[in-house]
């Protein structure tokens, strides 16, 4: 094997880049790491097939050059078709194992800066809507309860509301972190792994007791028996698969409702609805960022948070009677129509 360290392969730092310094060293979350394995997958496929460069097995560290990683996210732009935050993201994953390259070999300083010194492409980020009332309204009732997923559905997305969690805040929530009692709260887990508190109402707690008692698949195994949303096969639901889950509803409220067309509306509007709704409640910037776990700047925002049952007493004022009813009215827990033998066997 050739002593220059261009030639030597990529496979085994890049196997120790995935599989000990960002879990060990780094401490990143899964999710980042899954991503960043996504960006890799791309990478290494679009080398592989479209540049014909043989079996990435093969590759040594010379093949990933600054052209390829450049003509890569003219690839990704311009035939995949992502927008400039995920050509960013996934250059952000090739810039990690760089940085990671050049502290492990510094005599590839050269070549690792190259592939460093690409920019991040500038994006205008679009401004994210939130739902008004009616317009939550509108998606709460857009689920039809016919089936248990739907009934799944209507815990998830009343939960979004709740909780103002992310989308794979909410793919990862457990039943084992709900806190019952006078005051139920969940605590989630978000980013870097940091865990906030976050109360329950009443018709949320109702909501998930019903689906997890009637309507909650048979768990696949026990890694999946904690998990507080599953698939209809009992497996732990994806964050992709909670941020379609969302998006569904909300383009299905949209066909009733104009005034949903006219926004920009992603599952993450759920959790800026949230926001908004906290913040026309009267409650001051820095005590939201609290509340929805967001980085803080400022070493002081921990003295801006509130207890818990502060929180409680903005949420339940933010929660309009309409939407309460929605959530607690009778039809939502009475028994399906016993004439209705497809919906009765699908509760089974």
């Amino acid at each position: 094997m050739s002593r220059d360290p261009l030639h030597q392969r990529l496979t085994p730092p890049l196997k120790t880049f995935f599989a000990e310094h960002l879990p060990c060293h780094q401490g990143v979350s899964p999710n980042t790491i899954k991503a960043y394995r996504d960006s890799w997958t791309l990478l290494l496929r679009f080398g592989t097939k479209e540049r014909k460069l043989g079996s990435p097995e093969e590759w040594s560290i010379q093949h990933i050059d600054r052209q390829l990683v450049l003509d890569f996210l003219t690839y990704l732009e311009r035939v995949r078709k992502v927008c400039v935050r995920t050509r960013n993201a996934r250059l952000a994953a090739v810039h990690s194992f760089f940085h990671y390259l050049h502290g492990l070999r510094p005599e590839l300083e050269r070549h690792c800066r190259q592939i460093l010194s690409i920019p991040t492409k500038r994006c205008h980020k679009p401004l994210l809507g939130h739902l008004e009332v009616d317009e939550l309204r509108a998606v709460l009732t857009g689920v039809k309860l016919h089936s248990p997923k739907e009934r799944r559905d209507l815990a998830l997305l009343v939960f979004a509301y709740n909780t103002g969690a992310r989308v794979h805040e909410m793919a990862q929530a457990r039943h084992s972190h709900i806190l019952r009692g006078k005051a139920p709260s969940i605590r989630i887990i978000g980013k870097g792994k940091k865990m906030r508190e976050v109360p329950l109402w009443d018709s949320t707690i109702r909501l998930l007791d019903l689906y997890t008692d009637r309507f909650r698949p048979k768990p696949s195994g026990p890694t999946a028996s904690d998990y507080l949303f599953l698939s209809m096969r009992g497996q732990a639901l994806t964050r992709h698969t909670v941020s379609r889950l969302i998006g569904h509803y909300i383009t299905e409220a949209a066909k009733n409702m104009p005034s949903l067309n006219r926004k920009h509306l992603t599952a993450h509007s759920m959790r800026h609805t949230t926001a908004v709704h906290l913040l026309q409640s009267g409650v001051e910037m820095n005590v939201i960022r609290t509340w929805l776990g967001h980085a803080s700047n400022n070493s002081l925002q921990i003295y801006l948070g509130l207890d818990i049952s502060r929180k409680r007493d903005i949420l339940e004022h933010i929660i309009t009677p309409e939407l309460e009813r929605i959530c607690t009215e009778e039809d939502l827990v009475k028994e399906d129509n016993p004439t209705d033998i497809l919906g009765f066997l699908d509760s089974l």
